[in-house]
């Protein structure tokens, strides 16, 4: 109950901060906005050439199958090395008045949420050129980003709990996520890609494979996702999230001490 009163009470404050952060990001450049479409946009296309052409792939609709993938990696990985300073980073603002450490989470996830939904735009705009066929399922994306969005949440949160203390936890991590990133697919199938019965069981452990593995599924193959893998990941999702929150709750006043 504390949690979705002070979240009711800072949304306003995390929806400000994203639109300052939005505006100052791209306030000195000359493209502005276009640079979150373009970078994107590259980055697929770079990925379409290498591999669609050089290791000639034979996976369908490959270009799009490659924006998702750098779309769902890129929330994932920008929210979680931002987590790890994020409290040090504010500590001009958390020393000064009260105010729930997750928020500074929030306020991240609504940024990089907002480039995530430019990126969705591309991905509908390539579903019609390439006429790929769509169908009830696509509709299975919501629910998809709506796990992945708690999924993040509780890892960004315990991260941004340990970031206070280890002082080498961004290298650390910078090495775990360059390893889960070659394990989650993001220019491959991980599924087809490793022997049986391995690839089949890669592809479930890893929650970030999993969920771009079903929203793949739902946007380009017009299939169903599996409600119950859906289901186990949105429970665990949740754990994590109450782990993060409790830890913060009974830690976030010795926050100000360590910074």
């Amino acid at each position: 109950m504390r949690f979705f009163k002070e979240l009711k009470q800072y949304w306003g404050f995390a929806v400000y901060s994203a639109k300052c952060d939005l505006k100052a990001e791209v306030a000195n450049s000359y493209l502005n906005w276009l640079w979150w479409i373009l970078e994107p946009f590259c980055t697929m296309i770079i990925y379409a050439l290498v591999f669609g052409v050089a290791f000639k792939t034979d996976v369908a609709y490959f270009p799009i199958f490659i924006l998702i993938g750098i779309m769902m990696w890129d929330f994932f990985n920008r929210l979680v090395m931002t987590s790890v300073e994020m409290i040090r980073g504010n500590q001009h603002i958390i020393s000064r008045v009260y105010m729930p450490k997750y928020i500074l989470v929030l306020q991240r996830m609504l940024v990089l949420a907002f480039k995530m939904m430019i990126n969705l735009g591309i991905i509908i705009v390539m579903l019609i050129f390439f006429r790929v066929p769509v169908g009830i399922n696509i509709l299975f994306v919501f629910p998809i980003l709506f796990v992945y969005f708690i999924f993040c949440f509780g890892c960004s949160l315990i991260i941004m709990h340990f970031g206070v203390y280890v002082s080498d936890l961004t290298n650390a991590l910078g090495i775990i996520l360059n390893f889960v990133y070659f394990l989650t697919g993001i220019f491959y199938n991980v599924q087809d890609s490793f022997p049986a019965p391995y690839g089949y069981l890669l592809q479930r452990i890893n929650p970030v494979a999993h969920l771009l593995f079903c929203i793949r599924k739902a946007l380009l193959y017009n299939e169903t996702p599996s409600c119950i893998m859906l289901s186990i990941w949105f429970v665990i999702s949740i754990i994590l999230s109450a782990i993060g929150l409790k830890l913060i709750y009974e830690n976030e006043n010795d926050y100000v001490k360590m910074v």
